[in-house]
């Protein structure tokens, strides 16, 4: 090999080598589903920004919504009776078929209501009701079963259709299943079932599904599934909740034979029914256009969009225009259905050809970095990548193909990072770490650690188990306009100075200060298996403090320093977050946004050390607690128990243990929905300690619920409305 082509070699070998390894690198972040949440996210962006689409009218929703729920002259859950109505008028207003996405499984009391809706049913012929899939998961096995309606009804209904949603990691339901196999059949789902009533596929048609095609066939269609689950494919929605015309439940009740609550009593659906008492001159004036009947010849979807009943759906539109709507379970068969209607199908490129994407801008980058310099390869790929970006929304506004955006953005960042820190090593040598960088907000246990692990400066980081504190003085604001710049200052130091020692005393690092806010690590950068029962004791020890030193600051500042704290513990990013000249030792991840809402979430419940569940579980031996609530905190859908911090493990005074007594019974007594036992055994903690706040709000809750009973899917979650 001659000396030019030994020099050609060794200027393209780490171009080589960066390509290769940020190919498989980004290769197996995506098989490990690194992108998944923002891919999604990306499709969400796709469908907001392509806005509502036209579809044809075949479709209409009918709702429980709010305004029903204030005039339906029945309680809830209603009479089957009413049901029966419900399908009455629809039939006499010339619906195709009735699809409810309501379950009927079981039978009521009154039996003769539940003929009355049965024999509705059978007269109608037209019904389609839900069959719930169950899915249960035990030991790695998962059990299935199917709650069919109640034979009374099942018998009576022209079919039935399987429910059960489909949601992706983030919650979103984006996806809807065509069918499921169970004992050798396949059971299609309720969007389905209704298209092939709505098209008269015969039930000898047989689906076709093979795993080796992109579609599964059925009579007529050709589903366009998605290319990892054989058995869904994704909803094309057509725009934001009520995009497809919506009807009040109310409305389709109200004829002459029902009277509805208040002034909603029209008797609308008279003006529809092909047998109304109304004589033909009254609907002349009534209905001067000669409109027909919006319910003739539809499919008609009967749902639930209360809120409290909890059947609402994040979905793409979620936020649209400005504004944050949930979709009614319902609707979200409306979209699935429309698009099996109008094959209206999104389609998703084989996962080769996105590689063979993701490989070739990743060759053009760097060769582009190689011959005209780094700066030159960014600028190429910040325009190759806003080209990419516009034609993938392109595609899926005139094509409706979605294509990934994030791998071949990832690997061509990576691919540059990898390139720019290869020329850097080239140009200059490692700086040598500065110890006394940190001196002022770690321990010198801690400094030694960093000192013998150069690795933890890396920006890359690692996953660590942590216990997260945040704290933050009850009414800061309100203190600091009280006080000129000098004084608050001086209050502030008087105020963190004895924090920051107790929180080091427990082998804490102080991650920032802001404000009069403290956020400190523990476990992190030096592993600590204590590090939960540590945190607690400093929450606690630093209370404590407070109730000496709030007195002396009141006595020479006039101001009262009270203070809230969360913790919280789990899986954290930890490591340096910044520049390579500027950056922090810091950690991220669900379990520190957690923390601080546990923090925030104190105010709402007049306590003053909130802990997560995972903190109580390791810190339990050490720690006296009581169960504060089961809460869903903003932006997530699984709830999750949080305690209120009480003192060191068989340290109570008796008013605190016995507080923690009478608490911790009503709160099972709560979460099993026996008010009354529950408001007796909280008027026993308010004996105990008077002002305690919590057992007053659960006193307020359980007299809430003796008026309006939480929906049966209810088990003692508390929604939070702030974060």
């Amino acid at each position: 090999m001659t000396d030019s082509s030994k020099k050609h070699f060794q200027v393209w070998l780490t171009p080589i080598v960066i390509m290769v390894a940020a190919f498989f690198i980004t290769y197996i972040a995506r098989q490990a589903g690194a992108f998944e949440t923002l891919e999604l996210k990306g499709l969400d962006f796709r469908f907001v920004q392509r806005g509502a689409i036209p579809h044809s009218d075949e479709i209409v929703v009918v709702s429980l919504d709010q305004e029903s729920w204030e005039s339906i002259p029945y309680d809830f859950p209603y009479p089957r009776k009413m049901w029966g109505k419900i399908v009455d008028n629809l039939t006499d207003a010339g619906a195709k078929l009735i699809v409810f996405d309501f379950q009927f499984d079981v039978t009521k009391e009154d039996t003769l209501s539940d003929l009355i809706f049965a024999d509705a049913i059978a007269r109608s012929g037209k019904v389609i009701l839900p069959s719930k899939l169950n899915l249960l998961t035990q030991r790695a096995q998962v059990f299935t079963s199917i709650s069919e309606p109640h034979p009374l009804f099942r018998d009576a209904a022209l079919t039935t259709g399987l429910i059960g949603e489909v949601k992706d990691v983030d919650q979103y339901t984006r996806k809807y299943s065509a069918f499921f196999p169970y004992q050798e059949k396949y059971y299609l789902f309720l969007g389905l079932k209704a298209v092939k009533e709505y098209y008269e596929i015969p039930d000898s048609v047989q689906m076709l599904v093979d795993p080796n095609s992109k579609f599964i066939e059925y009579g007529p269609l050709s589903i366009r599934r998605d290319r990892l689950d054989i058995n869904t494919f994704l909803i094309n929605y057509y725009g934001p909740s009520k995009t497809f015309k919506t009807f009040p439940l109310a409305d389709v009740l109200d004829d002459a034979e029902t009277d509805l609550r208040g002034d909603a009593d029209t008797d609308y659906m008279e003006l529809w029914k092909e047998n109304s008492i109304y004589p033909p001159e009254m609907l002349e004036i009534l209905n001067p256009t000669g409109d027909g009947s919006p319910f003739k010849d539809k499919i008609v979807l009967i749902g639930d969009a209360l809120e409290e009943h909890f059947d609402l759906k994040f979905t793409p539109f979620f936020d649209y225009q400005g504004s944050q709507r949930l979709m009614a379970g319902v609707e979200t068969h409306a979209h699935a259905m429309q698009t099996l209607l109008d094959g209206n199908y999104l389609i998703q490129p084989d996962f080769y050809i996105e590689n063979l994407v993701v490989l070739g801008f990743i060759i053009l980058t760097l060769v582009i970095s190689v011959i005209f310099g780094p700066i030159a390869g960014g600028l190429f790929a910040l325009i190759l990548l806003g080209a990419y970006g516009y034609f993938s929304m392109w595609l899926f506004n005139k094509q409706n193909v979605w294509i990934e955006w994030l791998p071949p953005v990832a690997a061509v960042v990576l691919a540059l990072v990898m390139n720019t820190i290869y020329e850097f090593i080239l140009e200059q040598r490692e700086k040598k770490r500065i110890r006394g960088m940190f001196s002022t907000y770690m321990s010198p246990k801690i400094l030694k650690y960093l000192e013998d692990h150069p690795d933890a400066f890396r920006l890359t980081g690692e996953k660590r188990e942590s216990s997260i504190f945040f704290s933050d003085v009850q009414g800061f604001t309100t203190i600091s306009e009280s006080l000129s710049a000098e004084e608050l200052a001086i209050v502030l130091n008087k105020y963190l100075s004895p924090m920051t020692d107790i929180l080091m005393r427990y082998d804490g690092y102080v991650d920032k200060y802001e404000g009069d806010a403290i956020m400190c690590d523990f476990g992190v950068p030096v592993e600590d298996p204590d590090h939960a029962w540590k945190a607690c004791w400093a929450a606690l020890d630093q209370q404590e403090k407070l109730k000496r030193l709030r007195e002396e600051i009141k006595a020479e500042h006039g101001v009262e320093i009270i203070v809230r704290m969360g913790i919280n513990s789990g899986l954290v990013s930890a490591g340096n977050m910044g520049s390579n000249q500027r950056f922090q030792y810091t950690v991220m991840g669900d379990a520190v946004n957690a923390a601080a809402r546990f923090e925030s979430a104190n105010k709402q419940y007049g306590t003053y050390i909130m802990i997560g569940d995972n903190t109580y579980k390791l810190a339990k031996e050490y720690i006296e607690v009581r169960i504060l609530d089961k809460i869903v905190v903003k932006g997530k859908a699984i709830p999750i128990i949080v305690y209120n911090l009480l003192g060191k493990k068989d340290q109570l005074s008796p008013e605190l243990k016995a507080l923690q007594t009478y608490y911790n019974t009503g709160i099972e007594l709560y979460w099993e929905r026996q008010w009354d036992k529950a408001i007796t055994a909280f008027q026993k903690a308010l004996q105990t300690v008077p002002d305690d706040m919590p057992s007053k709000i659960f006193i307020n809750r359980c007299e809430q619920f003796k008026k309006v009973p939480p929906p049966e899917k209810w088990h003692g979650e508390f929604i939070m409305a702030e974060k």
